[in-house]
């Protein structure tokens, strides 16, 4: 019997995994307007399924949306690790969520749209941008270490800053679309705007770190 039990969770959990999969693969095809019934003949899964394992769709897109921002925050603080400097940091840092991570951002900021709607959903939208702005702070904090520059305001709201600057590009190219006037080093410089960094400091090499560098 407890065999059987067992079985039947792992089953469970892989058919609960392959739904996962495929609506990733499914939402960033046709956005939140993607049906259960194409998410669920990529799956080999029943429709019924989607709503024991996630209660809804809306709530399956939120699920998918929050681990694709987290993976492409992840994405983006690896592509930049190796920048010797702050200009080349940020830029590789935007460049990335803006371009191969762009349509991740972009459901998710959908995703935060649809809480409005469905406020039930809303706990797991702010948990994901909590553990977001809690990355950007190591993240920052490690670059402001190697550089001696100091923000303006706290590390917390500096964060914030960057990812509703991020947020707010995505919302415009989503837009847009062929219409979107920002070039990267566009969107850079909205990301230079938001966070103040002086000019002195952006090709400071980041192993550099004076006390007068502010």
């Amino acid at each position: 019997m407890a065999t059987t039990g067992r079985a039947s969770r792992e089953a469970g959990k892989a058919t609960r995994q392959a739904l996962l999969r495929a609506a990733a693969e499914v939402f960033a095809e046709h956005g939140e307007a993607a049906s259960v019934a194409q998410i669920c003949r990529r799956a080999d899964a029943f429709p019924n399924q989607v709503t024991y394992y996630f209660g809804s769709k809306e709530q399956l897109f939120v699920e998918v949306a929050c681990a694709g921002i987290l993976r492409a925050g992840r994405r983006a603080e690896e592509a930049a690790a190796d920048a010797t400097t702050v200009r080349e940091y940020t830029n590789t840092l935007v460049g990335t969520l803006l371009g191969p991570c762009g349509r991740d951002v972009e459901l998710f900021t959908t995703a935060m749209l649809l809480v409005s709607r469905r406020t039930d959903l809303r706990p797991h939208i702010t948990d994901t941008l909590r553990t977001l702005h809690e990355r950007g702070e190591q993240a920052l904090m490690a670059t402001l270490v190697r550089t001696g520059w100091e923000l303006r305001a706290g590390i917390d709201v500096e964060a914030r800053a960057f990812w509703s600057a991020i947020f707010g590009l995505a919302v415009q190219k989503a837009a847009t679309g062929s219409d979107f006037g920002y070039r990267l080093q566009d969107a850079v410089a909205v990301i230079f705007t938001n966070l103040q960094i002086p000019e002195r400091v952006l090709d400071r090499p980041l192993e550099y770190a004076p006390q007068e560098a502010r």
